[in-house]
């Protein structure tokens, strides 16, 4: 679970106006630019000049660098729910962009800051803050949208590209830039971000503005031809100026350049816009079921959060009944109070009897309460309706280890290794259950996975070598290993040749 405590202590940096980052600029842009629905979503094809100067793959080892990072600051929140429901989103507006060289990869960023941004190599991150600040899954696509643009545009790999034909030294700081903005200081990383990509102050202003208005274009054409609904960005911008104010917003839009006619354009289109409803029902429950884990899981928890949601609950003041109720009841798991948890899942279940969420929680409870038993039968059964859905499988996989049943957890989770190689937390749990069960070849080699997703190309091999010292290999599985040698090596000779 994530560190409440850390959360709580970053957002005590300064006033909560201050954590407002680059999102201004972008919605600026969307406002005073509007374009026609019809238009083509991709550039003319002129020559990707880019590849003379960073490699697809080479933009992928910096983006898992970048996560690396994040990572090692604590800072990425890996709930298997959160991370699905965060794919889910991305996914859906990924199909209308221009498919990129490096499959998607969109993560959360423990971070109370409104923010979110685009890696190199197709990595997405989102800050908790955004997802808690807003109030409708519109408005989160359309920041997922202008950062999917980033993506499919290649403004990183431009950026990259033009300050390697000046010489700029770029790789390693990117890297800290982009882990500074996206765990300490949006504002001061993404000032770092542009001064490593562009050199002097008004080709700095040009690279901004330029992608800015580009992603802004693309994005939103990638929202609506996803079937979101566009008024939710412009919802979004006032929700926070209502919470905020005015002038905290202007002071900050005034930090980055753009003319001031377009700020009083703004404020003209927001004086006489009203929040907007509608979407989906279906997604709009998943958005406020993750939004209320969310809230949960970043926060200290105890009384005080338990308390908020009985209070919102009594009163009606929610969105959704059933995510107020989720909350509630994640809170109350999360201070130790089971049975209280257990009368509102209760409820959950006799309202939407076959929701995933609500199915997970009470299984989690029953393990809570020491039935073993109980929870097996309730993950079976929802194994019925959902088959090997991703988060049904690891948290049944998860609770099977943790319970002393490592072979079955095995059996569960060896087929998810192949259809999701690209889960970390996957990896790390199949490597448990492997180890426990006593498979060393599939420990060490789903340690090998997990250190080359991460990056970690010397600590993949390493494991490798561990697994090949194993005895009682049979033929079959020491060519397994040594095939998948052979390929990290290359793989770090080629990493080796492209870094400076």
């Amino acid at each position: 679970m994530v560190s409440g405590q850390h959360h709580a202590r970053r957002s005590r940096q300064r006033p909560a106006w201050r954590k407002i980052p680059f999102l201004g600029l972008w919605m600026l842009a969307l406002l005073t630019a509007p374009m026609a629905m019809g238009q083509d979503l991709s550039l003319p094809d002129i020559g990707d000049y880019t590849q003379q100067y960073v490699t697809d793959s080479e933009e992928r080892q910096i983006g898992r660098e970048v996560l690396r990072g994040i990572g090692r600051r604590g800072a990425l929140i890996e709930d298997v729910q959160l991370a699905e429901y965060l794919s889910s989103v991305g996914q859906r507006l990924a199909v209308y962009a221009a498919p990129p060289a490096n499959p998607y990869t969109f993560f959360w960023v423990d971070n109370p800051r409104i923010n979110a941004f685009a890696a190199p190599g197709a990595y997405i991150g989102v800050h908790t803050g955004l997802l808690l600040a807003s109030g409708r899954e519109d408005e989160l696509a359309g920041v997922l949208a202008h950062e999917i643009a980033h993506v499919s545009q290649r403004h990183i790999a431009r950026a990259i590209a033009d300050a390697r034909q000046m010489a700029l030294p770029t790789t390693a700081a990117l890297i800290a830039s982009m882990v500074l903005a996206a765990t300490v200081d949006a504002e001061l990383g993404q000032a770092a971000i542009t001064g490593t990509l562009a050199a002097g102050a008004q080709r700095q202003i040009n690279f901004t503005r330029a992608n800015e208005q580009e992603a802004d274009r693309i994005g939103s054409q990638i929202l609506q031809k996803a079937g979101y609904d566009a008024s939710g960005l412009i919802d979004l911008f006032a929700r926070l100026q209502r919470q905020y104010g005015r002038a905290a917003v202007e002071a900050y839009l005034t930090t980055h350049p753009l003319p001031a006619e377009r700020i009083a354009d703004l404020g003209n289109r927001l004086a006489d816009r009203r929040p907007g409803g509608g979407g989906d029902a279906g997604r709009q429950i998943d958005y406020h079921l993750a939004r209320a884990r969310a809230r949960v899981l970043t926060s200290t928890g105890g009384q005080p959060l338990i308390d908020d949601f009985r209070a919102r609950l009594d009163s009606g003041d929610y969105a959704s009944e059933l995510a107020e109720r989720y909350g509630y009841a994640l809170a109350l798991r999360q201070a130790g109070q089971i049975a209280g948890a257990s009368e509102q899942v209760a409820i959950l279940r006799r309202r939407d009897p076959d929701r995933l969420a609500f199915r997970l929680e009470e299984a989690e409870l029953a393990l809570a309460m020491n039935d073993p038993a109980r929870a097996w039968q309730l993950f079976e059964n929802a194994r019925q309706l959902y088959g090997d859905d991703f988060s049904l499988t690891v948290h049944y996989g998860r609770a099977l280890i943790n319970h002393g049943r490592a072979e079955r957890a095995l059996e569960l989770l060896r087929p998810l290794t192949r259809r999701r190689p690209d889960s970390g937390v996957l990896l790390t749990l199949y490597a448990q259950a492997a180890r426990l069960a006593g498979d060393r070849m599939e420990t060490h080699g789903a340690l090998a996975d997990y250190h080359r997703l991460r990056g970690e190309l010397e600590q993949a091999i390493e494991q490798l070598e561990i697994g090949l010292r194993q005895p009682g290999l049979t033929p079959f599985q020491e060519e397994q290993l040594r095939a998948k040698l052979r390929r990290f090596e290359e793989e770090a000779r080629v990493a080796e040749r492209s870094r400076f």
